[in-house]
Parts: structure tokens; C-alpha cells; sequence
């Protein structure tokens, strides 16, 4: 009996001993799992955040991800007024060889005023008092000479200047040239806008690139270009359209503004290193949706051009201190401005009464010009504006030829 007892205690403690066993195994099992479980959720959370905020927010902010600004409405009038806290009038100095007939680019960089006249193909430079300083070359057939000068940027030490198929740098000091390049754009892009950083990233624009050949492949209006080869393509071309040649509006030698393509209202900022979509302008019921733009022009009206443009055409934008100044086509085609808060985010919009035609800003201040028939037009009328002092000063109808520029700054 006892060895019978012996016998079941044993077996007994090997079955708690092998369920201990098993259970404590199965223990093991359940945590590997659990901690595989575990690591295989942090790897999916992972996988996830890459997904939603690596190549989605990428897309995003190429795309999708930028501030709008909506224009709730307005009564068609924009008064400076409100805006203006002091301007400064600078007369440019006029003698036979600072002349020039169309104000079409101009830069404030410091002590420097540059200015582009694409009439009489001259890029001249003076004092931020309005004194000239010296032409930048000019047009010509001599080494120093450009032939078709369409577009300039200052940058550093630098200035470049676009010349048909070729960029001449020019030394900013002494305005002698330096170095000149040609650049390849596949005999299918004849480029009228330059953005450029330096030589070996700068980008070209051509509103309507064109082909013999269009079966050859696709075609773009923005080539992103190191030396003379071209490295990436942007913004596909789709029809052609008319298009004014300004199209790149610098903030400061790191970034510039592009005004919209064709049927959108998404400013881009190309910066040196990216392309992203900075902010887009809302104008509401007040606009021309795309398929209505088509439609417009497809019927070929005298004044589709206008209709199909109402609050379109955004351009002429600028930062300086709290606020993005822009220009857009309006009502019968009439040019707008408008002024964004950047703190607030509202819109003042509308048809100004005689302001200057701003075209720099230095960050700090708005820089715009009146032509001398403009102020000698509103002199025959009595408007009382925050600009009455340009025009209704004699002195400044004494200035012949030259325009007049006129520094605001803002409140």
C-alpha cells in the first residue's frame, strides 16, 4: 500500500511538475508574441506616420497643404490711406545716358536700384538717392554685349542677365563682365524669365514652349538648369495662352515668389533647395472657374481674354513687413491690388485711385514709380489721396524724362 501511495505521489508531482511546465512555456510563448505584437504595431505606426506625414505632407506641400486666404468681398475701391504710414519721393537723375522708356523689372538691393528697360533693351543702375550710377553693358555684337536681353537678377557679388539662349554674369562692383554661358533647352524652349541662385542652380521659364515636332514628347514651362544642362521639369504645357514675361518675383537672394499658371490661384515659392505652394487666394463666386475659362475662349469673343481672367492674373507680388501686396484683373479688366495681413489673414481688395505702379519691395518697403505723362494726366484732376504730394508738387513735373519712384512704407 505504501509503494502503491509512493507511486501516485510521484506521478502526481510529474503531472503538476510537466502542467507547470507547459504552462510556464506557454508563458514564454504568449510574451514573444505579445512582444512581437508589440513591435510589429510600432513598425505599422511607423510605416504609417512615413506614409501620411513623409509622402503625404511632401505631396501636400507641393499640392494641397497652403494657407488660403479668402476674399469675402468688396466694394470694387482701395484706399491707401489706411495702409500708408510715410513715403519718401526719389526723383531718378536724368542725363543722356540714364533715359529709359519702360520700367518692365526693377530690384532694391541696399544702397541699389536696378532697373530693366525692355523697350530699349538697358539695365541701369543708381543710388538709392535716384543718382545714376553706370548702364550695365548694353546691346550689341561686342564681347561685353548682349543681343536680346530679356531678364536679370542680382545675387551677391553677381549680376546675371538673360540673353536669348545664353546668361552673362557681370561683376556688381565694377559692372564689367565676367563669364558668359550657353545652356541647352532641346530647341523646344526659348526661355523670357530667369530665377537665379548661381550657376549651377537656376531656373528658366517660357510661358509657351514650342515644338515642330509635338508628337516628340511632353513639353514644360519651367526648367530647372545647372550649367548649361537642364536637371528637372516643371509645370507641363498644355495650350498655349497668353502670358506677360514677368513671371518670377524675388523675396531675397534665397527665394522668389512664382505668380499662378494658367486656371489657378496657387502662388508658388521657389526657394534653392525646393519648389512648394506658398499660399492661394480664394475670390469666391467672384471668379471664373476653369471650365467656364474654357468654354470663353472657345467661343472667341472680343473680350474673352477679360472675362475669362475676372480676378485671375495674379501678379506683381511682394512681401514687406506684415503684409503680401499683389495685383490681380479685375471687373472689365481692370487691374486690382490687394494687401494680405499676414497676422490676420485678411484681404483688402480692390481698384486703386491713383497709387504708383509698385513693382520691388527691400522687405521693409514697397517701391512703385509713376512716369512722368502719368503725373503730368493727374495733375488735371483734383483726387485727394495719401499720393497727392507726387503729383501735385511742381518741383516734380521739372523732372523730364525720367520716372519717379516713390518709397512707402507701411503702417
Amino acid at each position: 500500500m505504501k509503494e502503491e501511495t509512493v507511486i501516485f505521489r510521484m506521478v502526481m508531482i510529474t503531472v503538476l511538475l510537466t502542467i507547470q511546465v507547459i504552462a510556464y512555456q506557454r508563458k514564454i510563448v504568449v510574451f514573444l508574441i505579445d512582444k512581437l505584437c508589440g513591435i510589429m504595431r510600432k513598425f505599422i505606426f511607423f510605416l504609417c506616420f512615413v506614409t501620411l506625414f513623409g509622402c503625404t505632407s511632401q505631396m501636400a506641400i507641393v499640392f494641397d497643404n497652403v494657407a488660403v486666404y479668402k476674399v469675402e468681398a468688396t466694394d470694387y475701391s482701395f484706399s491707401w490711406d489706411e495702409y500708408v504710414d510715410r513715403f519718401e519721393i526719389v526723383p531718378l537723375e536724368t542725363n543722356t545716358s540714364s533715359i529709359f522708356g519702360e520700367l518692365h523689372k526693377g530690384r532694391i538691393l541696399g544702397e541699389d536700384i536696378y532697373i530693366f528697360d525692355y523697350q530699349h533693351q538697358l539695365l541701369l543702375n543708381f543710388d538709392i538717392s535716384g543718382k545714376f550710377k553706370r548702364k550695365i553693358s548694353g546691346k550689341g555684337r561686342g564681347p561685353e554685349d548682349y543681343y536680346e536681353v530679356r531678364d536679370f537678377n542680382v545675387v551677391g557679388d553677381n549680376i546675371y542677365i538673360l540673353d536669348f539662349q545664353r546668361i552673362h554674369r557681370f561683376c556688381k562692383l565694377t559692372g564689367k563682365i565676367e563669364e558668359t554661358w550657353s545652356f541647352d533647352t532641346n530647341d523646344n524652349f526659348n526661355p523670357i524669365n530667369m530665377c537665379i541662385f548661381d550657376k549651377k542652380n537656376y531656373y528658366l521659364w517660357d510661358s509657351n514652349p514650342y515644338t515642330r515636332h509635338p508628337e516628340q514628347g511632353e513639353y514644360y514651362k519651367m526648367q530647372k538648369m545647372q550649367g548649361g544642362n537642364v536637371i528637372e521639369r516643371f509645370f507641363k504645357y498644355e495650350y498655349p495662352l497668353w502670358d506677360e514675361p514677368k513671371r518670377f518675383y524675388m523675396i531675397d537672394e534665397q527665394s522668389c515668389y512664382i505668380r499662378p499658371i494658367e486656371g489657378e490661384n496657387i502662388v508658388y515659392k521657389l526657394t534653392r533647395d525646393s519648389l512648394i505652394a506658398s499660399f492661394k487666394i480664394d475670390f469666391g463666386r467672384m471668379s471664373v472657374t476653369i471650365p467656364e475659362v474654357k468654354e470663353i475662349r472657345d467661343i472667341n469673343q472680343r473680350n474673352a481674354f477679360y472675362r475669362s481672367n475676372k480676378f485671375k492674373g495674379i501678379s506683381n507680388v511682394f512681401e514687406v513687413k506684415n503684409y503680401i501686396y499683389f495685383t490681380c484683373i479685375g471687373p472689365n479688366g481692370m487691374r486690382c491690388v490687394g494687401l494680405i495681413c499676414k497676422i490676420t489673414g485678411n484681404i483688402n481688395l480692390g481698384m486703386p485711385s491713383a497709387n504708383p505702379t509698385f513693382f520691388a519691395s527691400d522687405g521693409t518697403f514697397l517701391y512703385g514709380y509713376y512716369s512722368q505723362s502719368s503725373i503730368e494726366t493727374l495733375n488735371k484732376y483734383n483726387v485727394r489721396h495719401c499720393f497727392d504730394a507726387v503729383w501735385l508738387d511742381p518741383n516734380q513735373s521739372d523732372s523730364e524724362e525720367n520716372m519717379i519712384l516713390v518709397k512707402v512704407l507701411l503702417k
